[in-house]
Protein backbone atom coordinates (compact mmCIF):
# COMPACT_ATOMS: atom_id res chain seq x y z
CA UNK A 1 0.00 0.00 0.00
CA UNK A 2 0.70 3.80 -0.67
CA UNK A 3 -0.55 7.10 -1.01
CA UNK A 4 -3.55 7.29 -2.98
CA UNK A 5 -1.69 10.88 -4.17
CA UNK A 6 0.26 9.31 -7.50
CA UNK A 7 2.41 12.43 -7.90
CA UNK A 8 3.90 11.84 -4.69
CA UNK A 9 4.42 8.06 -5.31
CA UNK A 10 5.87 8.95 -8.81
CA UNK A 11 8.19 11.58 -7.53
CA UNK A 12 9.63 9.35 -4.72
CA UNK A 13 10.19 6.83 -7.45
CA UNK A 14 12.27 9.29 -9.51
CA UNK A 15 14.42 10.18 -6.63
CA UNK A 16 15.49 6.88 -5.97
CA UNK A 17 16.58 6.58 -9.68
CA UNK A 18 18.44 10.06 -9.16
CA UNK A 19 20.59 7.96 -6.72
CA UNK A 20 19.07 9.44 -3.68
CA UNK A 21 19.17 7.20 -0.80
CA UNK A 22 18.90 9.28 2.33
CA UNK A 23 15.59 11.65 2.44
CA UNK A 24 15.62 13.88 5.86
CA UNK A 25 12.09 15.00 6.54
CA UNK A 26 11.13 17.98 8.68
CA UNK A 27 7.85 16.91 10.89
CA UNK A 28 4.34 17.85 8.95
CA UNK A 29 0.68 17.34 7.78
CA UNK A 30 0.82 18.78 4.24
CA UNK A 31 3.67 16.33 3.25
CA UNK A 32 2.29 13.28 4.41
CA UNK A 33 1.61 12.09 1.09
CA UNK A 34 5.36 11.89 0.45
CA UNK A 35 6.41 10.65 3.61
CA UNK A 36 3.67 7.48 3.01
CA UNK A 37 5.53 6.81 -0.17
CA UNK A 38 8.91 6.73 0.54
CA UNK A 39 7.94 4.78 3.50
CA UNK A 40 6.12 2.42 0.74
CA UNK A 41 9.25 1.95 -1.55
CA UNK A 42 11.27 0.70 1.26
CA UNK A 43 14.77 2.23 -0.48
CA UNK A 44 15.41 5.03 1.21
CA UNK A 45 16.85 5.85 4.83
CA UNK A 46 14.23 7.81 6.02
CA UNK A 47 15.31 10.21 8.99
CA UNK A 48 13.16 13.35 11.27
CA UNK A 49 14.88 16.57 12.25
CA UNK A 50 12.99 18.99 13.94
CA UNK A 51 14.80 22.38 13.03
CA UNK A 52 14.89 22.61 8.77
CA UNK A 53 17.44 25.15 8.62
CA UNK A 54 19.55 22.13 10.50
CA UNK A 55 18.14 19.51 8.44
CA UNK A 56 18.72 21.45 5.48
CA UNK A 57 22.64 21.76 6.32
CA UNK A 58 22.68 18.48 7.29
CA UNK A 59 21.44 16.91 3.90
CA UNK A 60 24.31 18.77 2.61
CA UNK A 61 26.75 17.73 5.00
CA UNK A 62 25.72 14.24 3.97
CA UNK A 63 25.77 15.18 0.14
CA UNK A 64 29.51 16.24 0.31
CA UNK A 65 31.22 13.78 1.70
CA UNK A 66 29.42 11.11 -0.35
CA UNK A 67 28.97 13.10 -3.64
CA UNK A 68 25.50 11.60 -4.22
CA UNK A 69 22.49 13.73 -3.90
CA UNK A 70 20.34 13.97 -0.88
CA UNK A 71 16.75 14.94 -0.69
CA UNK A 72 15.28 16.82 2.24
CA UNK A 73 11.29 17.18 2.25
CA UNK A 74 9.21 19.62 4.17
CA UNK A 75 5.92 20.72 4.42
CA UNK A 76 4.04 24.07 3.23
CA UNK A 77 4.30 27.98 4.40
CA UNK A 78 7.21 29.05 6.21
CA UNK A 79 9.11 25.62 6.48
CA UNK A 80 10.80 25.72 2.99
CA UNK A 81 12.25 29.11 4.13
CA UNK A 82 14.28 28.00 6.54
CA UNK A 83 15.98 25.70 4.13
CA UNK A 84 17.40 28.98 1.82
CA UNK A 85 20.71 29.26 3.38
CA UNK A 86 21.44 25.45 2.68
CA UNK A 87 20.43 25.97 -0.76
CA UNK A 88 22.39 29.05 -1.22
CA UNK A 89 25.66 27.01 0.34
CA UNK A 90 24.76 24.35 -1.67
CA UNK A 91 24.28 26.43 -5.30
CA UNK A 92 27.67 28.53 -4.84
CA UNK A 93 29.13 25.07 -3.39
CA UNK A 94 28.08 22.66 -6.26
CA UNK A 95 26.32 20.27 -4.29
CA UNK A 96 23.48 18.47 -5.32
CA UNK A 97 20.42 18.85 -3.08
CA UNK A 98 16.97 18.33 -3.48
CA UNK A 99 14.07 20.24 -1.84
CA UNK A 100 11.15 18.36 -2.17
CA UNK A 101 8.38 20.53 -0.54
CA UNK A 102 4.51 20.28 -0.02
CA UNK A 103 1.81 22.79 -0.84
CA UNK A 104 -1.43 24.01 -0.94
CA UNK A 105 -3.06 23.50 -4.72
CA UNK A 106 -2.68 27.12 -6.32
CA UNK A 107 -6.64 28.07 -5.70
CA UNK A 108 -6.21 27.79 -2.17
CA UNK A 109 -3.06 29.74 -1.99
CA UNK A 110 -3.42 33.87 -0.75
CA UNK A 111 -6.77 32.87 0.38
CA UNK A 112 -6.43 32.86 4.46
CA UNK A 113 -5.45 29.24 4.39
CA UNK A 114 -2.64 28.42 7.14
CA UNK A 115 0.60 27.30 6.73
CA UNK A 116 0.49 29.00 3.26
CA UNK A 117 2.31 31.29 1.24
CA UNK A 118 3.76 31.31 -2.30
CA UNK A 119 5.95 28.56 -3.30
CA UNK A 120 6.36 27.71 -6.98
CA UNK A 121 10.23 28.99 -7.51
CA UNK A 122 10.50 29.80 -4.23
CA UNK A 123 13.91 29.21 -4.63
CA UNK A 124 14.77 30.99 -7.49
CA UNK A 125 17.22 32.47 -9.15
CA UNK A 126 19.33 30.10 -6.44
CA UNK A 127 18.50 26.46 -7.80
CA UNK A 128 19.27 24.40 -10.99
CA UNK A 129 15.59 23.55 -11.50
CA UNK A 130 12.29 24.52 -10.12
CA UNK A 131 9.12 22.64 -10.89
CA UNK A 132 5.41 22.81 -10.06
CA UNK A 133 3.50 19.04 -9.88
CA UNK A 134 -0.05 19.54 -9.39
CA UNK A 135 -2.24 16.55 -8.21
CA UNK A 136 -4.04 16.35 -11.49
CA UNK A 137 -1.03 16.42 -13.72
CA UNK A 138 -0.72 13.23 -15.83
CA UNK A 139 2.29 10.31 -15.77
CA UNK A 140 3.75 11.93 -18.76
CA UNK A 141 3.51 15.75 -17.90
CA UNK A 142 5.62 14.41 -14.44
CA UNK A 143 7.83 11.83 -15.61
CA UNK A 144 8.83 15.09 -18.04
CA UNK A 145 9.00 17.26 -15.41
CA UNK A 146 11.04 15.35 -13.03
CA UNK A 147 13.30 14.18 -15.79
CA UNK A 148 13.93 17.95 -16.92
CA UNK A 149 14.73 18.96 -13.18
CA UNK A 150 16.63 15.69 -11.82
CA UNK A 151 19.05 15.91 -15.65
CA UNK A 152 19.68 20.11 -14.63
CA UNK A 153 20.76 18.86 -10.79
CA UNK A 154 23.45 16.31 -12.23
CA UNK A 155 24.80 18.14 -15.10
CA UNK A 156 25.27 21.43 -12.54
CA UNK A 157 25.94 19.66 -9.39
CA UNK A 158 24.09 22.16 -8.06
CA UNK A 159 20.26 21.61 -5.90
CA UNK A 160 16.61 21.45 -7.40
CA UNK A 161 13.39 22.05 -5.83
CA UNK A 162 10.23 20.14 -6.90
CA UNK A 163 6.89 21.82 -5.24
CA UNK A 164 4.38 18.94 -5.44
CA UNK A 165 0.49 20.38 -4.11
CA UNK A 166 -1.96 18.12 -2.97
CA UNK A 167 -5.53 18.51 -1.67
CA UNK A 168 -7.42 17.02 1.32
CA UNK A 169 -7.40 14.03 2.22
CA UNK A 170 -3.67 13.55 2.90
CA UNK A 171 -3.29 10.23 4.40
CA UNK A 172 -5.39 7.70 2.22
CA UNK A 173 -3.59 4.46 1.33
CA UNK A 174 -4.31 2.79 -1.30
CA UNK A 175 -2.39 0.03 -4.92
CA UNK A 176 0.52 1.59 -6.46
CA UNK A 177 0.15 3.49 -9.63
CA UNK A 178 2.10 2.45 -12.37
CA UNK A 179 5.70 2.53 -12.10
CA UNK A 180 7.23 5.92 -12.64
CA UNK A 181 10.69 5.00 -15.26
CA UNK A 182 13.01 7.92 -16.28
CA UNK A 183 14.69 7.87 -19.28
CA UNK A 184 18.94 8.23 -17.75
CA UNK A 185 20.72 7.06 -14.70
CA UNK A 186 22.57 8.74 -12.43
CA UNK A 187 25.71 8.03 -13.89
CA UNK A 188 25.02 9.07 -16.74
CA UNK A 189 23.92 12.29 -15.78
CA UNK A 190 27.19 13.09 -13.69
CA UNK A 191 28.94 12.23 -16.81
CA UNK A 192 27.38 14.35 -18.74
CA UNK A 193 28.95 17.46 -20.84
CA UNK A 194 32.76 16.26 -19.49
CA UNK A 195 34.73 16.51 -22.64
CA UNK A 196 37.71 13.67 -22.15
CA UNK A 197 40.45 16.30 -23.72
CA UNK A 198 41.17 19.78 -24.07
CA UNK A 199 43.04 22.23 -26.13
CA UNK A 200 45.40 23.64 -23.32
CA UNK A 201 46.07 27.41 -23.74
CA UNK A 202 49.21 28.78 -24.72
CA UNK A 203 50.84 30.65 -22.12
CA UNK A 204 54.29 31.20 -24.02
CA UNK A 205 53.61 34.62 -24.56
CA UNK A 206 53.61 35.34 -21.52
CA UNK A 207 56.89 36.66 -18.58
CA UNK A 208 55.41 35.64 -15.63
CA UNK A 209 52.53 33.55 -14.78
CA UNK A 210 51.14 32.31 -11.06
CA UNK A 211 49.08 29.10 -11.07
CA UNK A 212 46.47 29.67 -8.16
CA UNK A 213 44.19 26.91 -6.26
CA UNK A 214 40.83 28.13 -4.37
CA UNK A 215 39.16 25.99 -2.43
CA UNK A 216 39.41 21.88 -3.41
CA UNK A 217 36.90 19.04 -2.65
CA UNK A 218 39.37 16.26 -1.50
CA UNK A 219 39.19 14.34 -4.33
CA UNK A 220 40.52 17.16 -6.15
CA UNK A 221 43.13 18.23 -3.55
CA UNK A 222 43.97 15.15 -3.69
CA UNK A 223 44.75 14.88 -7.41
CA UNK A 224 46.79 18.32 -7.22
CA UNK A 225 48.88 16.66 -4.86
CA UNK A 226 49.93 13.63 -6.90
CA UNK A 227 50.85 16.18 -9.67
CA UNK A 228 52.72 18.35 -6.90
CA UNK A 229 54.35 14.56 -5.62
CA UNK A 230 55.77 13.65 -9.70
CA UNK A 231 57.62 17.13 -9.18
CA UNK A 232 56.62 20.82 -10.95
CA UNK A 233 58.98 23.39 -12.05
CA UNK A 234 56.38 26.29 -10.37
CA UNK A 235 54.91 27.20 -7.35
CA UNK A 236 51.19 26.46 -6.63
CA UNK A 237 49.64 29.27 -4.37
CA UNK A 238 46.65 28.09 -2.48
CA UNK A 239 43.80 28.86 -0.63
CA UNK A 240 43.86 27.32 3.41
CA UNK A 241 41.04 26.08 1.80
CA UNK A 242 42.59 23.99 -1.09
CA UNK A 243 43.77 21.41 1.89
CA UNK A 244 47.17 21.60 0.18
CA UNK A 245 48.98 24.45 2.02
CA UNK A 246 51.39 21.44 4.00
CA UNK A 247 52.83 20.73 0.46
CA UNK A 248 56.63 21.85 0.25
CA UNK A 249 55.59 23.20 -4.08
CA UNK A 250 52.46 25.59 -2.07
CA UNK A 251 52.87 28.79 -1.05
CA UNK A 252 50.54 30.89 0.64
CA UNK A 253 48.52 33.14 -1.31
CA UNK A 254 49.59 36.01 0.71
CA UNK A 255 53.08 35.43 -1.02
CA UNK A 256 51.43 37.03 -4.09
CA UNK A 257 51.53 40.28 -2.78
CA UNK A 258 55.14 40.71 -3.22
CA UNK A 259 54.64 39.44 -7.44
CA UNK A 260 54.11 40.49 -10.43
CA UNK A 261 52.53 38.38 -13.00
CA UNK A 262 50.80 39.32 -15.98
CA UNK A 263 48.66 35.77 -16.22
CA UNK A 264 47.11 33.44 -14.12
CA UNK A 265 46.15 29.94 -14.65
CA UNK A 266 43.13 29.20 -11.28
CA UNK A 267 41.69 26.10 -10.14
CA UNK A 268 39.05 25.36 -7.75
CA UNK A 269 36.49 28.04 -5.73
CA UNK A 270 36.47 31.21 -4.44
CA UNK A 271 39.77 32.27 -2.48
CA UNK A 272 38.95 32.95 1.08
CA UNK A 273 41.98 36.39 1.37
CA UNK A 274 40.63 39.65 -0.32
CA UNK A 275 43.95 40.90 -0.84
CA UNK A 276 45.20 38.55 -3.23
CA UNK A 277 42.19 39.30 -5.07
CA UNK A 278 42.17 43.27 -4.96
CA UNK A 279 46.18 43.02 -5.58
CA UNK A 280 45.66 41.10 -9.08
CA UNK A 281 43.01 43.28 -10.56
CA UNK A 282 44.91 46.29 -9.46
CA UNK A 283 47.77 44.92 -11.79
CA UNK A 284 45.31 44.63 -14.98
CA UNK A 285 46.73 40.55 -15.73
CA UNK A 286 46.96 39.95 -19.50
CA UNK A 287 45.31 36.83 -19.44
CA UNK A 288 43.12 34.52 -17.13
CA UNK A 289 42.36 30.74 -17.33
CA UNK A 290 40.35 29.03 -14.87
CA UNK A 291 39.70 25.17 -14.61
CA UNK A 292 36.77 23.94 -13.30
CA UNK A 293 34.15 21.10 -14.23
CA UNK A 294 31.34 23.34 -12.81
CA UNK A 295 32.25 27.07 -12.19
CA UNK A 296 34.17 30.08 -13.20
CA UNK A 297 34.45 33.53 -11.67
CA UNK A 298 36.19 36.30 -13.12
CA UNK A 299 37.12 37.29 -10.06
CA UNK A 300 40.12 39.24 -11.75
CA UNK A 301 38.47 41.19 -14.07
CA UNK A 302 40.52 40.00 -17.04
CA UNK A 303 38.05 38.65 -19.45
CA UNK A 304 38.30 35.31 -17.49
CA UNK A 305 38.38 32.26 -19.99
CA UNK A 306 36.94 28.69 -18.27
CA UNK A 307 37.59 25.07 -18.92
CA UNK A 308 35.76 23.00 -17.98
CA UNK A 309 37.88 20.52 -16.62
CA UNK A 310 39.13 18.41 -14.11
CA UNK A 311 42.32 20.01 -11.97
CA UNK A 312 44.59 17.18 -13.50
CA UNK A 313 45.00 19.34 -16.55
CA UNK A 314 47.81 21.16 -14.60
CA UNK A 315 50.25 18.08 -15.61
CA UNK A 316 50.44 19.66 -18.78
CA UNK A 317 51.93 22.46 -17.50
CA UNK A 318 54.18 20.97 -15.18
CA UNK A 319 57.41 21.77 -16.61
CA UNK A 320 56.47 25.15 -17.64
CA UNK A 321 59.79 27.85 -17.46
CA UNK A 322 57.55 30.91 -17.40
CA UNK A 323 54.97 29.59 -14.52
CA UNK A 324 56.14 31.77 -11.30
CA UNK A 325 58.79 29.79 -8.58
CA UNK A 326 59.36 31.45 -5.42
CA UNK A 327 61.50 29.74 -2.82
CA UNK A 328 59.77 29.81 0.89
CA UNK A 329 60.26 28.35 3.91
CA UNK A 330 57.97 26.10 5.82
CA UNK A 331 55.97 27.55 9.37
CA UNK A 332 58.80 27.89 11.80
CA UNK A 333 57.82 26.56 15.34
CA UNK A 334 56.50 29.53 17.08
CA UNK A 335 56.03 30.21 20.77
CA UNK A 336 52.37 31.16 21.31
CA UNK A 337 50.08 31.91 24.08
CA UNK A 338 47.14 29.98 24.82
CA UNK A 339 44.86 31.29 22.64
CA UNK A 340 42.25 30.45 19.93
CA UNK A 341 45.67 29.90 17.33
CA UNK A 342 47.32 27.58 19.75
CA UNK A 343 43.94 25.79 20.11
CA UNK A 344 43.34 24.99 16.52
CA UNK A 345 47.27 23.81 16.33
CA UNK A 346 46.41 21.85 18.51
CA UNK A 347 43.83 20.23 17.37
CA UNK A 348 45.35 19.73 13.72
CA UNK A 349 48.49 18.35 15.26
CA UNK A 350 46.69 15.73 16.54
CA UNK A 351 44.94 14.85 13.42
CA UNK A 352 46.62 12.12 10.61
CA UNK A 353 46.13 12.24 7.00
CA UNK A 354 43.04 9.90 7.13
CA UNK A 355 40.89 12.48 9.31
CA UNK A 356 38.29 14.27 8.07
CA UNK A 357 38.94 17.85 9.24
CA UNK A 358 35.29 20.39 8.85
CA UNK A 359 36.54 24.14 9.20
CA UNK A 360 33.59 27.10 10.56
CA UNK A 361 34.20 30.18 9.11
CA UNK A 362 35.41 33.49 9.81
CA UNK A 363 38.88 33.10 11.88
CA UNK A 364 38.23 29.43 12.09
CA UNK A 365 39.11 28.99 8.16
CA UNK A 366 41.94 31.24 8.05
CA UNK A 367 43.60 29.73 11.19
CA UNK A 368 44.29 26.62 8.72
CA UNK A 369 46.82 29.24 6.47
CA UNK A 370 49.05 29.28 9.25
CA UNK A 371 48.81 25.68 10.28
CA UNK A 372 47.53 23.52 7.24
CA UNK A 373 48.22 19.36 7.33
CA UNK A 374 47.09 16.89 5.19
CA UNK A 375 43.44 16.12 6.16
CA UNK A 376 40.37 15.49 4.04
CA UNK A 377 38.81 19.11 4.38
CA UNK A 378 35.59 20.23 4.14
CA UNK A 379 33.89 23.77 4.86
CA UNK A 380 31.22 26.07 3.90
CA UNK A 381 32.74 27.88 1.43
CA UNK A 382 30.27 28.79 -1.52
CA UNK A 383 28.42 32.05 0.31
CA UNK A 384 30.83 31.56 3.68
CA UNK A 385 27.71 31.97 6.09
CA UNK A 386 27.92 31.42 9.64
CA UNK A 387 24.96 28.80 9.49
CA UNK A 388 25.01 25.41 9.64
CA UNK A 389 28.41 24.34 10.10
CA UNK A 390 27.94 22.31 13.00
CA UNK A 391 24.83 20.51 11.16
CA UNK A 392 26.77 20.04 8.21
CA UNK A 393 29.48 18.26 10.07
CA UNK A 394 26.87 16.20 11.92
CA UNK A 395 25.28 15.24 8.43
CA UNK A 396 28.70 14.27 6.80
CA UNK A 397 29.52 12.20 10.05
CA UNK A 398 26.60 10.09 9.59
CA UNK A 399 27.33 9.58 6.59
CA UNK A 400 30.85 7.86 6.99
CA UNK A 401 30.58 6.14 10.60
CA UNK A 402 33.64 4.40 9.11
CA UNK A 403 35.54 7.68 9.67
CA UNK A 404 36.49 9.97 12.34
CA UNK A 405 35.33 13.34 11.69
CA UNK A 406 36.62 16.92 13.61
CA UNK A 407 34.52 19.70 13.29
CA UNK A 408 36.24 23.46 14.36
CA UNK A 409 34.34 26.32 14.98
CA UNK A 410 34.12 29.38 16.82
CA UNK A 411 31.16 30.10 19.89
CA UNK A 412 29.33 32.50 17.34
CA UNK A 413 29.02 30.13 15.01
CA UNK A 414 28.14 26.69 17.39
CA UNK A 415 25.53 28.76 19.14
CA UNK A 416 24.06 29.81 15.93
CA UNK A 417 23.66 26.67 15.02
CA UNK A 418 23.52 24.24 18.08
CA UNK A 419 20.17 22.51 17.13
CA UNK A 420 22.18 20.28 15.81
CA UNK A 421 22.20 18.15 18.17
CA UNK A 422 18.48 18.07 18.59
CA UNK A 423 17.75 15.00 16.63
CA UNK A 424 17.05 11.41 17.43
CA UNK A 425 20.06 9.97 15.80
CA UNK A 426 23.55 11.82 16.29
CA UNK A 427 27.47 10.72 14.90
CA UNK A 428 29.55 9.17 18.00
CA UNK A 429 32.22 9.40 15.29
CA UNK A 430 32.16 13.22 15.72
CA UNK A 431 34.60 15.53 17.79
CA UNK A 432 33.35 19.10 18.13
CA UNK A 433 35.69 22.15 19.20
CA UNK A 434 34.61 25.30 19.92
CA UNK A 435 36.68 27.94 20.16
CA UNK A 436 35.19 30.20 22.73
CA UNK A 437 36.27 33.71 23.20
CA UNK A 438 33.27 35.02 23.71
CA UNK A 439 32.54 37.59 21.16
CA UNK A 440 32.60 37.90 17.32
CA UNK A 441 36.55 37.41 16.94
CA UNK A 442 36.72 38.21 13.19
CA UNK A 443 36.00 41.54 13.44
CA UNK A 444 39.06 42.20 15.27
CA UNK A 445 41.03 40.85 12.21
CA UNK A 446 39.30 43.20 10.16
CA UNK A 447 41.11 46.73 9.20
CA UNK A 448 38.91 49.74 10.65
CA UNK A 449 37.26 47.83 13.14
CA UNK A 450 38.78 49.83 15.80
CA UNK A 451 38.16 52.78 14.54
CA UNK A 452 34.52 52.95 14.76
CA UNK A 453 32.33 54.07 18.07
CA UNK A 454 32.02 52.07 20.93
CA UNK A 455 28.55 51.07 20.15
CA UNK A 456 29.50 49.63 16.41
CA UNK A 457 32.40 48.17 17.93
CA UNK A 458 29.44 46.27 20.41
CA UNK A 459 27.32 45.40 17.76
CA UNK A 460 30.64 44.00 15.74
CA UNK A 461 31.90 41.95 19.32
CA UNK A 462 28.36 40.21 19.85
CA UNK A 463 29.29 38.99 23.42
CA UNK A 464 27.85 35.84 24.82
CA UNK A 465 28.46 34.54 28.04
CA UNK A 466 26.39 31.20 27.04
CA UNK A 467 26.83 28.69 29.95
CA UNK A 468 27.77 26.13 26.94
CA UNK A 469 28.52 22.97 29.37
CA UNK A 470 24.91 23.06 29.95
CA UNK A 471 23.62 23.50 26.97
CA UNK A 472 25.32 20.40 25.87
CA UNK A 473 24.67 18.84 28.67
CA UNK A 474 20.99 19.44 27.74
CA UNK A 475 21.20 17.32 24.62
CA UNK A 476 22.66 14.44 26.58
CA UNK A 477 26.04 15.23 24.92
CA UNK A 478 29.67 14.94 26.33
CA UNK A 479 30.98 17.50 27.35
CA UNK A 480 35.20 18.87 28.47
CA UNK A 481 35.96 22.21 29.19
CA UNK A 482 39.76 22.95 28.38
CA UNK A 483 42.09 26.09 29.77
CA UNK A 484 45.72 25.19 28.18
CA UNK A 485 47.47 22.98 25.73
CA UNK A 486 47.63 20.30 27.85
CA UNK A 487 44.11 19.60 28.68
CA UNK A 488 43.02 20.20 24.75
CA UNK A 489 45.17 17.12 23.93
CA UNK A 490 44.16 15.07 26.78
CA UNK A 491 40.24 15.53 26.17
CA UNK A 492 41.04 14.86 22.39
CA UNK A 493 42.77 12.01 22.63
CA UNK A 494 40.46 10.40 25.50
CA UNK A 495 37.09 11.05 23.62
CA UNK A 496 34.45 8.58 22.91
CA UNK A 497 31.60 8.74 21.14
CA UNK A 498 30.37 12.85 20.21
CA UNK A 499 32.19 15.18 22.33
CA UNK A 500 32.02 18.62 22.46
CA UNK A 501 35.94 20.51 23.69
CA UNK A 502 35.03 23.80 24.89
CA UNK A 503 38.33 25.33 24.63
CA UNK A 504 38.22 28.86 26.60
CA UNK A 505 39.97 31.38 25.31
CA UNK A 506 40.57 35.44 26.36
CA UNK A 507 40.11 37.87 23.16
CA UNK A 508 43.47 40.02 24.31
CA UNK A 509 45.94 37.01 24.13
CA UNK A 510 44.17 35.58 20.85
CA UNK A 511 45.10 39.15 19.33
CA UNK A 512 48.94 38.83 20.64
CA UNK A 513 48.87 35.00 19.55
CA UNK A 514 47.68 36.38 15.68
CA UNK A 515 50.00 39.03 15.33
CA UNK A 516 52.68 36.41 16.16
CA UNK A 517 51.90 34.05 13.63
CA UNK A 518 51.56 36.61 11.00
CA UNK A 519 54.41 37.95 11.62
CA UNK A 520 56.51 34.55 11.53
CA UNK A 521 54.15 32.16 9.47
CA UNK A 522 54.75 30.70 5.80
CA UNK A 523 55.72 33.68 3.88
Amino acid sequence: MTTTKNTAHWTLEALAQAGVKTIVFSPGSRNAPLIIAAEALGTFEMMVLGDERSAAFHALGRSQVTGTPVAVCCTSGSALANYYPAILEAYYGHVPLIVLSADRPKDRVNKGEGQTCVQREFYEPHVAASIQIDEQDSYNQVQAALHYAIQAMHFEMRPIHLNVAFREPLYEQGEAPKSMQLEFSADHCAKHGLPEAVASPDFSKFESVAVIAGQLLPTESEMVRMILDAGVDWTLFADPMSGLLDHPNAAPMEALLHLQPDAVLSIGRQWINKKPKQYLRGLGIKKHVHVDVFQCWDVLDANVEHIRYSPNLLQHWKSATNFIQVRHKGRPAVAVPWSDARAFSGIVDCLDPVSVLHLGNSSVARYFNYFPKRVALYGNRGVAGIDGSLSTAVGAALAEPARHHTVILGDQSFLYDHNALYAQELPQNLTICVLNNGIGGIFDWLPGTASTGAKARKIFANAQQVDLASLVKAFNVAYVGVENERELATAFTSAQGLTVIDCKTEQSMNLSALKIIQEHGRA
